[in-house]
C-alpha cells in the first residue's frame, strides 16, 4: 500500500525530521524512522502481519492509514516529551512488535459534553493501561492549544491512586481555525494523548469541539 507521513519537528534547539511509511504487503511493517542532521537517531517498527491477515484491501487500507497516523504521532509526542530519544547518546532504538500498537496509556475524558462551558475548559480524565486497563497514578497530565507547529501551554495536574485528575483553564482567546486541543499524559517512558479539534463559531469567535 506503501503511503507514509513526514514532519519536521523542532524541541528546543533540536530539528528532527520524522518520517513513517508502510513497507507494503511483502514487507508487512509500519516504520517510523526520526533523524537529526542527517542521521538516524530512532527507529519504531511495528509488524501487522497477523492483523492483516484475511482482511479485506478496502478495511485494511483504511485501518493502516489511522494506525500509521498514530505511530507518527506518538512518536512526534515522544520527542516533544523528552522521551524519545532515550539517552543523551540519542543511540538508535528498533522495537519489532507483533501486537497491537496500542501499548501505552489510554486518556479518557469522563465529561465529553460538558467540557467546555462559557469560554473555559474543564477536562475531567481518568487514565489506565491500555492492555492491563489499569489505573495509573501519579502521572504528569497536561493541556495545551496546537496550531500548525506552535504550541500553547494551558494546563497541567497529576493523576491520583485512582489515575483521575482534572485541568481546568480558560480557552486561550482568537483560537485559529484548524487548531487542536491537546491532553497528553506521561509516566515514565510511557505516554498517552487525547487530541480534539477546535472550531471557532462564526460570530463570537469561541471555540467549540468537533471532533476527536
Amino acid at each position: 500500500m506503501n503511503f507514509g507521513f513526514n514532519s519536521n519537528v523542532r524541541v528546543g534547539d533540536a530539528t528532527y525530521h520524522v518520517q513513517t511509511e508502510d513497507r507494503g504487503a511483502a514487507h508487512p511493517f509500519l516504520d517510523t524512522v526520526v533523524y537529526m542532521a542527517g542521521r538516524v537517531i530512532y527507529k519504531r517498527s511495528t509488524s501487522y502481519e497477523k492483523f492483516a491477515s484475511g482482511a479485506e484491501a478496502e478495511t485494511l487500507a483504511k485501518k493502516l492509514h489511522e494506525r500509521l497516523a498514530q505511530q507518527h504521532r506518538e512518536v512526534i509526542a515522544g520527542l516533544e516529551a523528552g522521551i524519545i530519544p532515550e539517552s543523551p547518546e540519542a543511540k538508535t532504538r528498533q522495537v519489532e512488535e507483533d501486537a497491537p500498537l496500542h501499548d501505552g496509556l489510554d486518556l479518557r475524558l469522563l465529561n465529553p459534553k460538558s467540557w467546555f462551558v462559557a469560554g473555559n475548559v474543564i477536562l475531567e480524565i481518568e487514565l489506565r493501561e491500555k492492555n492491563s486497563e489499569r489505573r495509573v497514578g501519579d502521572a504528569d497530565v497536561e493541556a495545551c492549544v496546537e496550531h500548525e507547529k506552535h504550541r500553547n501551554p494551558c494546563g497541567e495536574a497529576r493523576t491520583d491512586a485512582k489515575g483521575c485528575a482534572t485541568l481546568k483553564f480558560p480557552m486561550p482567546p482568537h483560537v485559529a481555525e484548524g487548531s487542536s486541543l491537546v491532553v497528553r499524559a506521561t509516566d515514565g517512558s510511557r505516554f498517552g494523548e487525547l487530541r480534539f479539534r477546535l472550531k471557532s463559531k462564526p460570530h463570537d469567535n469561541t471555540p467549540a469541539p468537533v471532533s476527536r
